[in-house]
């Protein structure tokens, strides 16, 4: 290490900036300290790096208790020297800039982070907005492009905003969780702060001792979201079995077991369409009573008989289900009961949800809409029509183009994998909204075993609802596919899902084929609908 003789345990009181305060800073009465960047990524064989600090008070210190690293200052600069890393794994130093005396104290904080020769590049197999991780890990993954880069489901997106992320400043953790309700443990699977390179255009983090689920966010200057990727912890690799054709994970997506009795099983839930995961209830699966009826779904119970039942399921679901609030050590918080806006252009409300990662889009608006709304993709139209509001026409998740499915830069999946496609259940005859599978799939604990396909565990993992409210856990399944249906009462606002009803399998939508009896916004097939994903090999 170089001997630097105004360095004592990284805290330096150093001498005023180069520049006077009223020229930096035209209002003085209050301290203030800003860095040219606030974040560094050093080369594993060492190096240096520079940043220049901006303040309005002649005293200021640096205040670091990491012992791996030097620092020079010369007028306002702060130079920052590395050796070679002699570990495997990248290490992160936080430098605090103070400036100020208390009680009158502003701080700026720079984050250093050096390589380390088992640094994973998981974005090596091609970008994605999800990436598996293992534990106690030195990751990184490329932060240039949305996505994967390709294509947005024809919803003008990428003509509005484009495909490369620009203007990025700086990385964070906006939350991690594991399953269970013990939160002192979710804060265990990202270690330390996430950093991003702006050289490389790259997001560098380690993971800790605990699998679970994380997202992390990039932010311009002003602290705008502009992307974020799901970071799935997990030390089991993924295998997968073959199903109608198709190579499906041997999990959900962001799940770490298909465990029937395992709430680790559950994973992520999605609304249709949207790329960023909302958590599952932390609470462990029990039996939940259910009504019986006939094949034409009439009711075999007596009125008592109802009732008692009835009860019992109602208390069940008050314990089952429950809101999962868990964010670990991020900065975000979870919204679940919000109102989605209506932009006045295309893309709608995409943008509103790529700033929002953790706030799920409700079926409500605050602007009368005069038809049935299934979707939170919502866009005013513009066209004339009364001011009414169009809803999502377009394959957010790969579903417009002529039958054909492929994967969009929403799509939530890891790299190789995508969102399953149009008919990945079953065919949907013509003039049908759904088709009847139960004979292909067999009850099975708290969810279903696809007896009929890949002969995997489907567990019921509960879902969010269009008001936001979790319901179902450990009573019936919803999983997601690409597939998108029509408009007006029989699927407008809706996309192709597998679910059960009157205890039987179906897949396709739960039509409401009586607009006057469409009180309310809840149908099945809702893209507003928070549900689980088993991805299918690309």
């Amino acid at each position: 290490m170089r001997n630097i003789s105004n360095i004592i345990l990284c805290s330096l009181l150093l001498a005023a900036c180069s520049k006077p305060a009223d020229v930096l800073f035209p209002d003085p009465d209050f301290a203030s300290v800003k860095l040219s960047s606030t974040s560094a990524v050093i080369s594993e064989d060492g190096g240096e790096k520079a940043v220049f600090v901006a303040t309005n008070r002649e005293e200021w210190d640096v205040q670091c208790v990491e012992d791996w690293l030097d620092i020079s200052i010369d007028g306002n600069k702060i130079t920052v020297y590395v050796d070679e890393n002699p570990g495997k794994d990248s290490r992160l130093a936080v430098l605090d800039v103070v400036a100020g005396t208390k009680p009158d104290v502003a701080k700026a904080r720079l984050k250093v982070l050096q390589k380390g020769a088992a640094t994973i590049d998981l974005s090596a197999g091609g970008t994605a907005n999800c990436y598996i991780a293992p534990t106690n890990a030195s990751c990184r993954f490329d932060a240039s492009l949305k996505g994967n880069g390709a294509d947005d489901g024809n919803t003008f997106y990428v003509g509005y905003h484009g495909l490369e992320i620009t203007d990025a400043s700086y990385a964070d953790l906006a939350w991690e969780s594991t399953f269970d309700a013990d939160k002192t443990r979710s804060t265990k699977i990202i270690s330390g702060s996430p950093v991003y390179s702006q050289e490389e255009q790259a997001v560098y983090f380690s993971t800790g001792e605990i699998q679970g689920n994380a997202v992390i966010s990039i932010h311009d200057a002003e602290g705008e979201i502009l992307w974020s990727w799901h970071i799935w912890v997990s030390d089991v690799p993924v295998k997968t079995s073959k199903g109608k054709g198709l190579e499906w994970m041997d999990r959900n997506l962001g799940a770490l077991t298909n465990d029937p009795e395992d709430i680790a099983n559950r994973g992520m839930l999605y609304q249709w369409g949207r790329k960023d995961p909302f958590l599952p209830s932390p609470v462990a699966y029990c039996e939940v009573p259910f009504h019986t009826y006939d094949a034409d779904g009439n009711l075999l119970e007596t009125e008592e008989e109802y009732n008692t039942i009835q009860t019992q399921i109602e208390q069940a679901r008050i314990v089952l289900n429950r809101s999962n609030t868990q964010t670990g050590d991020g900065i975000m918080d979870w919204e679940y009961l919000s109102v989605a806006p209506v932009a006045l252009q295309a893309p709608g409300n995409i943008e509103y949800s790529v700033q929002n990662p953790t706030t799920l889009l409700g079926c409500r608006t605050d602007i009368p809409i005069g038809e049935y709304v299934f979707d939170w993709y919502l866009q005013q139209d513009l066209v004339g029509r009364n001011g009414t509001l169009q809803q999502s026409q377009s394959g957010l998740w790969g579903d417009a183009k002529a039958g054909t499915s492929y994967k969009t830069i929403f799509d939530p999946c890891p790299p190789g994998y995508v969102v399953p496609p149009r008919g990945a259940f079953d065919e949907i005859p013509d003039g049908y909204a759904c088709t009847y599978v139960d004979r292909e799939w067999e009850r099975n604990s708290y969810g279903w075993t696809w007896k009929g396909g890949n002969g995997d565990y489907f567990p019921s993992t509960g879902n969010l609802d269009v008001s936001g409210l979790m319901g179902e856990t450990s009573e019936k399944m919803l999983y997601w596919t690409a597939e998108t249906f029509g408009s007006g009462a029989n699927g407008f606002g809706k996309a192709g899902m597998l679910f059960v009803a009157f205890n039987e399998v179906y897949y396709g939508i739960y039509p409401i084929l009586d607009e006057t009896e469409a009180a309310a916004w809840y149908s099945y097939g809702a893209r507003c609908f928070a549900a689980p994903i088993r991805c299918v090999k690309e």
